[in-house]
């Protein structure tokens, strides 16, 4: 999970590509670790280009279970499996940065990490980490990109239940 693949272009920024975008692996096998999100923004402390970086980290809930008369009963969500039609999800996910760059050329970096595998509940499963020059388009390219992921990438969560059974998610 280098630093180094969310970043455009030149080191500045400056985009300047002619050739086709590189696909860039999103995926990562267990929860994104709270010590490599740290680390990835200690990485950008040393490009003065950028004065905001924005990131929206996704977590897994223990969720109630509503039961078939609307209440809760006490099955809550204990874990998170996700799996992904994955070279169909990472082609998407280029065509969504290629966007996200266009619409915010000043944009200097934007980092997107989901997991796949068994999460639990209270662990991270995705983040989208965004820098520019002013916290605006860091702030908007952020809140796009989650969006369009959630809306368009073939990625699927089983609820995995404190019962033992499982329910599919169903991004609201």
């Amino acid at each position: 999970m280098s630093s180094e693949k969310g970043h455009r272009g030149n080191p500045h920024g400056t985009g300047g590509r002619s050739s086709a975008p590189k696909v860039k692996d999103i995926f990562v096998e267990g929860p994104i670790d709270p010590a490599f999100i740290a680390t990835s923004i200690a990485k950008h402390a040393t490009r003065t280009d950028i004065g905001a970086h924005e990131i929206f980290l996704g977590q897994v809930r223990a969720d109630n279970v509503v039961g078939a008369d609307g209440h809760p009963p006490a099955i809550t969500v204990a874990a998170i499996e996700y799996t992904a039609y994955r070279d169909m999800a990472l082609e998407r996910m280029t065509a969504i940065r290629e966007e996200a760059f266009a619409q915010w050329p000043s944009m200097t970096c934007l980092h997107v990490h989901h997991s796949l595998g068994t999460i639990q509940a209270g662990e991270l499963c995705f983040m989208v980490f965004a820098s520019a020059p002013h916290r605006a388009a860091a702030r908007e390219a952020v809140a796009w990109v989650v969006d369009r992921i959630k809306a368009e990438l073939p990625i699927f969560g089983r609820e995995l239940l404190t019962d033992s059974s499982h329910i599919w998610k169903s991004n609201a």
